[in-house]
């Protein structure tokens, strides 16, 4: 008997051993696993927080550049433009933009007592001579500056020519208007516009329109009044008259095919193009 209760002892013995092992094995994989899966959680969420950090900050970075690129292009385009209107190259003067009759600019003679801006007499000489240097002899300014009197002088005599027609006051001064300006909305008060030869348009069948017409930007003149846009200058097309805007607006004129009108409100922003 005393050798099977210690049988049964050592028996006992050798399993509770392999209980314990397998325990302390199971326990130790747990553990193992545990940290494994604690490792591979943290790296994923590093990972994940990086990726989502450098988008948002590439993007916000981008945003914020582009944020200030478009506010100084904005705000500087608007400045620039503002100072641009207001150069006195730029004046627009017609029905709608009158000129202050205090408004005398200092004048130079061209030719015969026809005066022309100080500031801008030197661009007319030079087209003139272009055109005389190719054998384009047969033209010259017939009229430039002109007092406000002289100006009032003349559209009321155009007044009565269409009375005489038998049109009353009103639509009289209303297809005067087409032809000649009321004092203080003519350009030829600013001392920037030549007309150009007998004032008519025979003109246009000259070649020095066809000099002027593809060279004239270039020294800073532009046809004032074109055929086709007289339903904004509300003038009737004008070929003998040339207005003087300085040669970096007039080769943007011409390129885009716009009157003056047109082009001060490109200038303002509000033509579309």
């Amino acid at each position: 008997m005393l050798v099977i209760k210690n049988k049964m002892k050592f028996i006992r013995g050798i399993l509770l051993i392999i209980i314990v092992l397998a325990l302390a094995i199971w326990g130790l994989w747990l553990a193992i696993s545990s940290l494994i899966s604690i490792f591979s959680e943290d790296q994923d969420t590093n990972i994940n927080t990086e990726n989502e950090n450098e988008p948002k900050q590439q993007t916000n970075s981008i945003s914020n550049e582009a944020t200030q690129v478009s506010s100084n292009v904005n705000v500087s385009n608007v400045n620039a433009n503002i100072e641009v209107l207001q150069q006195w190259n730029l004046k627009l003067v017609n029905k709608d933009n009158s000129v202050n009759r205090d408004y005398v600019p200092e004048l130079e003679e061209i030719d015969d007592g026809v005066m022309f801006d100080k500031r801008a007499i030197s661009y007319l000489k030079d087209m003139i001579n272009a055109m005389y240097k190719e054998n384009i002899t047969n033209v010259w300014v017939a009229s430039a500056y002109r007092t406000y009197d002289r100006q009032e002088e003349l559209f009321n005599n155009k007044v009565q020519y269409y009375k005489n027609e038998g049109n009353d006051q009103e639509e009289a001064e209303k297809l005067a208007q087409m032809l000649v300006q009321r004092p203080e909305m003519s350009e030829h008060n600013l001392g920037l516009a030549a007309d150009f030869n007998k004032v008519d348009n025979d003109f246009e069948d000259t070649k020095a329109f066809a000099w002027l017409q593809k060279n004239a930007q270039d020294y800073g003149f532009i046809l004032r009044y074109p055929k086709d846009k007289q339903d904004i200058t509300g003038i009737s097309y004008e070929s003998w008259h040339w207005r003087y805007v300085g040669a970096e607006h007039a080769k943007v004129i011409k390129e885009k095919g716009f009157c003056l009108e047109e082009y001060i409100e490109y200038l303002k922003g509000t033509e579309e193009v």
